[in-house]
């Protein structure tokens, strides 16, 4: 008897805090699922953690996060799907390279396009905000986009020279897509290797060359320990994108004060987002420099950029606009003009200066 007096009087207090929490106000805390496939090592990641915590912070703890790092909870190709079946509420991740079929618009961003990673990201969402069609194609899967940002520009790691485009012949090369279809017009192989692969691959031999690497991540991944050469590959720029999205169903299911929160931090992220990515980049340069003995940067002269512009630059273009009109049934070329439009327009104020040149003004040549 003793212990049902015991359990009565439980019940009975859990009731009444219940009943006081309804009384004043006061509700549970919004919990939120957040996952990406990247470590918080990532420039990418330090936006997307300033995000969570922010959101955390103005809500005054009324929303809050689970956080999980490195596929620990969802692997890459199925972060984007999760949000629709619910298993994540906010994701990192790179619908253009692990959910191509599904998003083919998503790979408006290609070679040879911009080296400017400020100009990159604003444009990106700017797009985003204003042509229905780029936004359909997320919003119509569930996915309500956050923002995006720009990886610095792509570069390429050996154990050999590559000062030019022939030099890229016959070699094996870590890819993923678009790159991988650039080196295929310039005569490599491109080999699928996921990222942490990539690197241990060039050091086992199993490729000739690391690519598909923005310079800032190879180097914080201590490429520069492997490889011996480091080049712009011809300045093929920034071809890689980062979207953090919220399921849509969770957004439209919050209330009016707590849109509002993440509207203003979305409007904010982008900044943010360049500001990391120049404080990544600066680190990545110091990291190299203290390598400048052992690994020599190449840099392609503009008659060797030229050439492999020529080559794959307008073929890469006209293979998204046919993609554009036919799976997603928009006009691609107009899409295409908008976006690059935007990026021109930010590019008259950039301040952006990529790795590689920012590693020559700080440590020198060779």
């Amino acid at each position: 008897m003793k212990l049902r007096r015991n359990k009565h009087r439980t019940w009975t207090a859990a009731a009444a805090l219940s009943a006081l929490m309804i009384a004043s106000g006061a509700s549970a805390a919004e919990k939120f699922v957040y996952a990406t496939y990247l470590s918080e090592a990532f420039s990418a990641s330090r936006t997307d953690l300033w995000f969570t915590n922010e959101l955390e912070k103005r809500s005054n703890g009324e929303i809050k996060f689970e956080r999980y790092w490195s596929q620990s909870l969802i692997k890459a190709p199925e972060l984007f799907p999760s949000l629709r079946s619910g298993a994540a509420d906010i994701v990192g991740s790179a619908p253009a390279a692990y959910n191509v079929r599904e998003y083919p618009l998503a790979n408006v961003l290609m070679p040879m396009i911009s080296k400017r990673g400020d100009a990159v990201t604003f444009g990106l969402n700017r797009l985003y905000a204003e042509n229905k069609h780029f936004r359909n194609e997320f919003e119509s899967k569930g996915a309500k986009v956050l923002y995006s940002q720009a990886w610095a520009e792509n570069t390429a790691w050996s154990r050999r020279p590559i000062t030019k485009a022939d030099d890229f012949k016959g070699l094996k090369v870590r890819a993923v897509p678009v790159v991988s279809d650039v080196l295929v017009r310039i005569g490599a192989t491109p080999v699928a290797l996921v990222w942490s692969e990539g690197i241990e691959g060039l050091q086992r031999g199993v490729v000739d060359v690391m690519s598909s690497a923005p310079f800032d991540s190879s180097v914080h991944g201590n490429v520069q320990d492997v490889a011996t050469y480091g080049t712009d590959a011809g300045g093929v720029g920034i071809f890689a994108i980062a979207t953090t999205a919220v399921s849509m169903d969770r957004y439209n299911r919050l209330n009016e004060k707590h849109r509002k929160l993440i509207d203003e931090l979305m409007a904010e992220a982008p900044k943010k987002a360049v500001e990391f990515l120049n404080q990544s980049i600066d680190g990545a340069v110091e990291k190299l420099c203290a390598r400048k003995d052992k690994v020599t940067i190449n840099i392609f002269s503009a008659e060797e950029a030229e050439k492999i512009r020529n080559m794959a630059s307008g073929p890469l273009q006209e293979a998204w606009i046919k993609r554009a009109n036919t799976e997603a049934k928009v006009d691609g070329k107009a899409m295409l003009d908008e976006f690059v439009s935007y990026v021109r327009e930010y590019e008259k104020t950039s301040t952006y200066v990529s790795g590689f040149e920012r590693y020559l003004q700080k440590c020198g040549k060779n």
